[in-house]
Order: structure tokens, then C-alpha cells, then sequence
């Protein structure tokens, strides 16, 4: 039975405590359930340190998708073990979030499924996954799992003014222009580079942090040369996730037209948008207006041209 976050982090954490925590964890459940935090969060336990100092621990080790193929490939899972099997830099001991592990091509999986049953002493593998059944059964029967589950989509602010454009384009009293589309598709490429320069500040700040902190540690050159390579890897990969959940919105407001048109709620902070949608649209549009959306999904996984694909993606999301 799925539980709550808050139940499942006192679950883990119980279990480290008592030392019964598993070496081989693996935390599912819908987008929006929290999976990602509670990993962070066990990892802090397992590191003695503050969950929001996870990201900057050396000891610490992130694998997630990266590139345009959003998968994580055997060179990753090759990096992660040379990484886990060194003497931690601080702590007692390390801990490996492998974040999206459906995404794991079935040579890095078969690669890892040692490390997974056996891993060095002291290390924590956490894996999260919103679909465990395209997990390798090879690598779920060496893992713990905890399912959680989802709770109340609440829309953030950049979701928010993404779902709003989308409406000002869909809600007009004529059916939408080509113009209203390449509007759309501007305000959505303009939040995405906002995300962009964000997330690169971050993680430029995380390592400025790292190498002020740990330049006298042994080992640290060679650990300060891999690093530099692991955050630009995290940069690109958190900005393609952070476009993913950005363009879901889309989706969110869509589907929150839908459950509107039924009598339902609208998701947190996206009831105005999500009104007019439903007033403006039958059920059928909606549905044919997620399909676009989907259509668009699969294009951004597939080509290297990003703005071609959102432009694209707009035209066929407003065509009437």
C-alpha cells in the first residue's frame, strides 16, 4: 500500500536509526509525490549531514538521464562504481541517488546489478522511479521498495505563467492565428532559459563551494577534476527535467479542463486558466489537445532542436 511522505520518511529514517536500513533502496510513485526530496533526504541521514547540504557533499553521488535521450547510459552506471567504491572524503560512509531508474538502458542495468546486491560497505543506493514495472525484474529483486503516494498537484509560479499563456492563446474570441501560436511558443522558450541560467548558477555556485571547502583534502584534485564533469552533467540534466515538469503544466491545465468540464477541481493555483479552458472547449478539443501535447513530448525526446520542436508543438496544441 503506497504511503504518505511524511509516513515513509519516518519508516527510513526508523530503519537507519536502528541500522535495518537496506543498502539497495528503491522509492516509486507519481510525479509531484515527493520521491525525489526523501531521497535527499535519506542520503543526508546516511551522510550525518543537513538534507540541503546533499548536493554539495562529496560524498554523494547523482546519476539521472542526460541528453537528448533522456536515458542513463552504461558509462554513468561505470562512473557511479569507480566513484562508490573510493574511501569517502568526509563521512563515515556514501550515498547513490540513481534518480528516474526506468530510464536505465538494460546494458547499464545488467552492469550495475553486482554493485546493487553488494555494494561497498558504508553505501547507500537509492533508486526513484514513477514506473517500477519498466524497471529490469533483475534490478527490483535487489531492491527495497517504498511506494508513495501522490498527493495534490499544486502548479509553481513558472507553471503558472506557462498555463496562463496558454489559456490567453486558446481563449480569444476567434480561433487561434499562426501568431497567437509563435507567441506561445516565445513566452514558453523565454521561462525555459530563465530555468536554464538558473539551475547553471546553482550548480556554478555548488562547485565555487566544493573546491573552497574540500581543496586540502586528500585526493581532492582527482575528486575536484571529476566533479567538474559530474555537475556540467547535472546542470544538463536537471534543466531537461526541470523543461519536462515546466511543459507539463500544459498537460496539467488540459487535464484540469477536463475534470472542470466533470465537476471536478482544478489543480492548485491553476483554477483561472483552467476555467476557461473548460468553458471554452468541448471534451473532445481537450483530448485532441493533449494528444498534440503528447505528439510534442515525444518529438523533444527525439531531436536536438529544441525551439523547432516547441514552435511546432504550439501550432498543432492552438489549431482549432
Amino acid at each position: 500500500m503506497p504511503l504518505s511522505k511524511e509516513s515513509a520518511r519516518k519508516l527510513l529514517l526508523d530503519a537507519h536509526a536502528a541500522g535495518r536500513l537496506p543498502h539497495a533502496h528503491l522509492l516509486t510513485g507519481p510525479n509531484g509525490c515527493g520521491k525525489s526530496e526523501l531521497a535527499r533526504e535519506l542520503a543526508a541521514a546516511v551522510l550525518g549531514c543537513d538534507p540541503r547540504a546533499v548536493l554539495a557533499h562529496p560524498d554523494a553521488h547523482f546519476v539521472q538521464p542526460e541528453s537528448k535521450s533522456r536515458r542513463i547510459v552504461i558509462e554513468q552506471i561505470r562512473d557511479l562504481e569507480q566513484a562508490i567504491q573510493r574511501k569517502p572524503l568526509v563521512s563515515s560512509g556514501k550515498a547513490a541517488i540513481i534518480y528516474e531508474a526506468e530510464r536505465l538502458q538494460p546494458a547499464a542495468a545488467n552492469a550495475f546489478l553486482k554493485t546493487l546486491e553488494e555494494p561497498p560497505s558504508g553505501t547507500v543506493i537509492i533508486l526513484t522511479s514513477p514506473l517500477p514495472e519498466a524497471i529490469l525484474e533483475t534490478v527490483l529483486s535487489r531492491c527495497v521498495e517504498t511506494a508513495l503516494a501522490g498527493g495534490t498537484v499544486a502548479l509553481d509560479d513558472g507553471a503558472v505563467r506557462v498555463l496562463r499563456a496558454l489559456a490567453d492563446c486558446l481563449d480569444t474570441p476567434g480561433p487561434p492565428t499562426v501568431g497567437d501560436a509563435f507567441r506561445l511558443a516565445r513566452e514558453i522558450k523565454e521561462i525555459l532559459a530563465e530555468i536554464r541560467a538558473r539551475v547553471s548558477d546553482e550548480f556554478a555556485a555548488l562547485l565555487k563551494q566544493e573546491a573552497a571547502r574540500y581543496k586540502n583534502a586528500v585526493g581532492a584534485g582527482d575528486w575536484l577534476e571529476e566533479r567538474e564533469n559530474q555537475i556540467k552533467a547535472l546542470t544538463e540534466s536537471t534543466a531537461l527535467r526541470e523543461r519536462e515538469r515546466l511543459l507539463g503544466a500544459i498537460l496539467v491545465g488540459l487535464g484540469g479542463a477536463l475534470r472542470v468540464k466533470s465537476g471536478g477541481a482544478a489543480p492548485d493555483g491553476g483554477e483561472e486558466p483552467c476555467a476557461r479552458l473548460a468553458a471554452r472547449f468541448t471534451s473532445e478539443e481537450l483530448l485532441r489537445k493533449i494528444d498534440a501535447f503528447e505528439t510534442m513530448q515525444r518529438r523533444l525526446a527525439l531531436t536536438v532542436n529544441e525551439a523547432l520542436a516547441i514552435e511546432t508543438g504550439m501550432l498543432e496544441i492552438t489549431r482549432p
